[in-house]
């Protein structure tokens, strides 16, 4: 429980997290203009800010949310499996849910990842509520959980396209029902959808996802079944999981039978999987539109359906096999998570605690480039430092994160310009590290 204390909600964030609670401290229709000019929807970002209006902005106090999201969504995953197989897959489910390494490790980020996995998770439970008895209740609270995800990533449109085609296939008896409950999502989100446009064409000239290649879906499925960081357990874990699924798919199509809710399962693993790649996709002399999205980060919802689906494919061996298999899920997958609670990763919070603090002079300055800009005045504020934060010019982009540093000089906090050429001066960068300099 220390090590989770220490090192899960009291260890320094990263650039992201700073990110996070940075552009959620600013008033909130500056907030909005921020992120309308970067890649993301504000409704993450909206909930942190409210937070901040009743609680400091710690790293506690904002990882909260996240927290949050985390047991809504394992809540949320036992519904729909205990709707899907009843309550003993329920609990398998959300026990695998649960300890599913990614998924476990964001659950104490500061990033809005719960927050999707939740809303995606929750509308998936309403349409099958939908295919089972189709009520003004489902109907709201679909529209609502749908529109709560696409304000929060906008991977949820590729949710949204999966049980669109899961409607197509199973549900056509509601079909044009359904189009009214998505013509309501697109009406309610049509607020916004000037900015994703303006965002997509910002992004399409230049950003920061690389492109895919051979093994680009290979580790992204690698990550998300078993973690993100080598260790002894994470091989097993992940051939155990892909072993699973590909028995529970051979299983259904031996027996060319498939249950409606493992067909919506299914395409809710992998249909994000398939649209993500395709934008700048490649192949030979064919080049789709646009810059690649694909970032296996962003797929990490895909842990709920791909954790019911490796329970529902275990039940499908032997009884001696079927607890043992899911047993084996959840041990390692607990392995790998004590494993990571070991790490414990240098931020910008101790290299001010260890060399900034008790040297700094009220006097001097400090610098830093964009990558760093948002950690690095975050813990500038934290430790209530006064000294000017000078931002260098070099590698200075129209997106990811040069919004919030725009909005930031706006206010007058920081200023972007070159080294000082007198006095002393603490270079943060990358790393992370410092550099003490006393100009000429």
């Amino acid at each position: 429980m220390f090590s989770l204390a220490q090192n899960y909600l009291t260890r320094g964030f990263w650039g992201d997290e700073a990110w996070t609670s940075m552009i959620s401290q600013l008033p909130y229709a500056q907030m909005l203009k921020t992120t309308a000019a970067d890649f993301h929807p504000p409704g993450y970002y909206t909930i942190i800010e409210i937070l901040y209006r009743f609680a400091p902005h710690t790293e506690i106090v904002t990882r909260l949310v996240s927290i949050l999201f985390y047991l809504l969504t394992v809540w949320m995953a036992y519904l729909l499996a205990k709707r899907f197989k009843g309550r003993t897959f329920g609990f398998l489910s959300a026990a695998v849910v649960a300890v599913n390494p990614i998924f476990f490790t964001y659950a104490f980020e500061a990033r809005n990842y719960t927050m999707f996995a939740f809303a995606a998770t929750a509308s998936v439970y309403f349409l099958l509520g939908l295919s089972e008895k189709f009520n003004k209740k489902n109907a709201i609270l679909f529209v609502i959980f749908t529109l709560l995800g696409m304000y929060t990533h906008y991977y949820m449109l590729f949710v949204l396209a999966a049980e669109g085609l899961f409607i197509l296939i199973s549900l056509r008896n509601i079909f044009w029902k359904m189009i009214g409950l998505y013509a309501i999502v697109i009406l309610l989100f049509l607020p916004w959808i000037p900015f994703l446009f303006g965002q997509i064409k910002s992004a399409g000239q230049s950003y920061w996802i690389g492109s895919i290649n051979i093994r680009t879906h290979y580790e992204a499925l690698m990550r998300i079944l078993s973690g993100e960081h080598e260790n002894i357990f994470r091989p097993f874990l992940f051939w155990l999981s892909c072993g699973l699924l590909v028995v529970g798919l051979l299983h259904h199509m031996l027996r060319r039978k498939f249950e409606r809710a493992y067909i919506l399962i299914w395409l809710w693993a992998l249909v994000p999987f398939f649209l993500a790649a395709l934008p700048g996709l490649k192949i030979g002399e064919f080049k789709l539109p646009f810059r690649p999205i694909f970032f296996w980060r962003y797929l990490i919802g895909s842990s709920v359906p791909l954790s019911l689906l490796i329970v529902h494919s275990a039940q499908r061996l032997s009884f001696n096999l079927y607890k043992p298999a899911v047993i084996a899920v959840i041990v390692l997958s607990l392995g790998v998570d004590f494993l990571t609670f070991g790490k414990f990763p240098a931020t910008f919070k101790q290299i001010y605690q260890a060399q900034v603090i008790n040297q700094i002079r009220l006097g001097d300055k400090i610098v830093t480039v964009l990558p760093s800009f948002a950690e690095v005045l975050y813990y500038r504020n934290y430790f209530g430092l006064k000294n000017e934060l000078i931002i260098l010019p070099e590698g200075l982009v129209q997106f990811s994160g040069k919004s919030l540093l725009d909005s930031y000089v706006q206010n007058g906090v920081v200023k972007i310009a070159e080294r000082p050429v007198s006095g002393r001066y603490f270079e943060l960068s990358p790393g992370p590290k410092v550099n003490v300099v006393s100009a000429e």
